[in-house]
């Protein structure tokens, strides 16, 4: 499904693209080589590739993953996408660390578990990352140069990735920060409040115009509006509102 000129959504539980669990999956076509943004929990991998290749593409072309976090519905699908495409995978340190080894504790996943997001049955499959980056970084895929930002908060050191495309500031915003404001805080390891406040400034004053998160809605105009909402609420006396995951029935 196209979004924005060169960027497409091949993957999202939310919008049956692809598994129920997924988020929100990107591609970026950066002229001889594709980029994917998360990869989804893994189960129905073959649904997202055949998404790439309905829109034109050979998914032999994606040569670079950008992992935003180390959470099953972004990464859990690392390993299968690596052996069917070939492709190297980036991720901050902190997150390589528990997406290549971590415990299910470490992962969120027994929180995640107890609390209806996934089955019981789900197993997270570890990947080996090629790329450790980190604040500041420049990723060039292709005719694109991805922007590092890590900001800790929701995970141990989520990435978002800022993107110049065409004239427009695209980020893809992961679970960091989402469509009107909201913040991605959890009762799960690696998450804080605390990260939130000291972190989150460094999303302030980007101009981004086209804000891409890894769930529900985007927009492709005055996407730094939603940022300065979130930052702004992490100013006053309360938790800040915070994303509530879809609950799955199992």
């Amino acid at each position: 499904m196209k979004i924005f000129s060169r960027i497409y959504m091949v993957g999202s539980g939310e919008f049956g693209l692809s598994n129920e669990m997924d988020c929100h999956v990107y591609l970026v076509d950066c002229g001889r080589e594709l980029a994917l943004v998360d990869v989804g929990v893994g189960l129905e991998t073959d649904m997202m590739l055949r998404n790439i290749r309905s829109e034109g593409f050979r998914v032999e072309d994606v040569t670079t993953v950008l992992l935003t976090h180390c959470h099953a519905d972004h990464a859990g699908g690392c390993r299968r996408v690596k052996e069917e495409t070939g492709c190297s995978v980036a991720a901050t340190r902190d997150e390589a660390r528990v997406i290549e080894g971590g415990t299910d504790t470490e992962l969120g996943l027994d929180v995640a578990k107890t609390s209806g997001i996934y089955p019981r049955s789900y197993r997270y499959e570890h990947c080996r990352v090629d790329k450790v980056v980190k604040h500041g970084d420049e990723i060039r895929v292709g005719e694109c140069g991805f922007k590092v930002f890590e900001i800790p908060g929701h995970s141990w050191a989520t990435a978002c990735y800022l993107l110049e495309l065409e004239g427009r500031r695209v980020l893809f915003s992961s679970d960091v920060v989402f469509y009107g404001g909201t913040i991605g805080l959890g009762n799960w390891p690696g998450s804080s409040l605390e990260n939130y406040r000291k972190y989150l400034r460094r999303l302030g004053g980007l101009n981004v115009d086209i804000l891409l998160p890894g769930h529900f809605t985007w927009t492709l105009r005055n996407g730094q509006k939603h940022i300065d909402r979130a930052l702004e609420n992490l100013k006053r006396a309360w938790v800040p509102p915070a994303w509530r995951h879809h609950h799955f029935h199992v």
